[in-house]
């Protein structure tokens, strides 16, 4: 199977791999949907199978099954670190057409899966509280992923958030003065 973000494959799923984490390897236990940030095409659909877990439904048992959860993370973070060498190989066997082009796509694709990820967040959040510690896992989730302040103003940006509101914990309210000037 191929990951492809608009038409150019950014990576192969082989054999074993995940599809999708999607934050797990890093912690981030976000329950329900998290929007996808390329599309995955079968090579051959008669002989490929995906197993799909109920996101909701894998992270509540992540939440009280401790030993699973690290285990998870460690296969979701191995099986990351096979993928990004299986794209490293491809750059150097020249099996990328357009390298600087192949990079755009990763880059988009990045930063769409982070934007996905803090959509998830700030819609889920259930109190002050659960967002403190959810702006936590995300701190963890940028540090490893190197995504800086810049990215993570336009990723709050492209789902209608400022840093304000972030690091405050809500979305402010609008008055009718904003309403009249929108």
């Amino acid at each position: 199977m191929d990951a492809m973000r608009d038409g150019i494959r950014t990576y192969s799923v082989v054999e074993g791999n995940f599809v999708t984490e999607a934050g797990l390897h890093a912690g981030l236990l976000l329950d329900g949907t998290i929007e996808a940030s390329c599309t995955i095409v079968a090579r051959d659909e008669k002989t490929t199978k995906c197993l799909r877990w109920n996101r909701t439904e894998l992270v509540e048992l992540l939440k009280t099954e401790n030993g699973m959860r690290r285990a998870m993370k460690a296969i979701l973070s191995w099986d990351i670190v096979r993928k990004l060498k299986g794209q490293r190989y491809a750059i150097t066997d020249h099996k990328i057409a357009d390298a600087e082009l192949w990079t755009i796509k990763r880059k988009e694709q990045t930063e769409d899966r982070y934007a996905a990820i803090v959509q998830n967040v700030l819609t889920s959040q259930r109190d002050l509280e659960d967002m403190k510690k959810r702006t936590i896992e995300l701190d963890h989730y940028r540090t490893i992923h190197l995504i800086d302040d810049e990215h993570h103003k336009l990723a709050l940006n492209r789902i209608g958030w400022t840093l304000e509101e972030y690091n405050a914990g809500m979305k402010k309210k609008m008055g009718s003065a904003d309403r009249d000037n929108v």
